[in-house]
């Protein structure tokens, strides 16, 4: 399929479509290096709503996410722990309980897959 744009220029939509998957899959850069960070909790349902601080440990690719906040969203202590792993097709980083999560057709909100932990903002998302 050609796409004629503004009179001149012709368009392969097959030759911009081929070059798009590969840049949409490709593995961002990690970017958290290993050390201790402040996380939030938030509700995938309710974004806005305020929940609880989290304190996040990454080291060598894998997180766990630990409670020492209020108990009524999550008791105290470990909540979530797995290894971190770029999931291209939502584009997003996730807690991965086995390699084969990578490739999980559902992830993060309250979907039976793996969770989403956005490394950027810091945000841990469950249902």
């Amino acid at each position: 399929m050609r796409v004629r744009i503004v009179g001149r220029l012709t368009v392969s939509l097959a030759g911009i479509l081929g070059v798009m998957p590969a840049a949409l899959t490709s593995e961002p850069a990690m970017p958290l290096p290993s050390g201790t960070y402040a996380f939030q909790h938030r509700f995938a349902e309710h974004r806005d709503l305020p929940s609880i601080r989290l304190e996040a440990w990454i080291e060598d690719g894998r997180i766990r996410l630990t409670n020492h906040d209020r108990n009524d969203v999550f008791p105290r202590g470990l909540i979530a722990e797995g290894m971190i792993v770029w999931h291209a097709a939502s584009r997003q980083w996730i807690i991965a309980a086995q390699p084969e999560d990578a490739t999980a057709i559902d992830v993060g909100g309250c979907s039976d897959g793996p969770e989403v932990v956005d490394l950027q903002r810091k945000i841990y998302w469950t249902c």
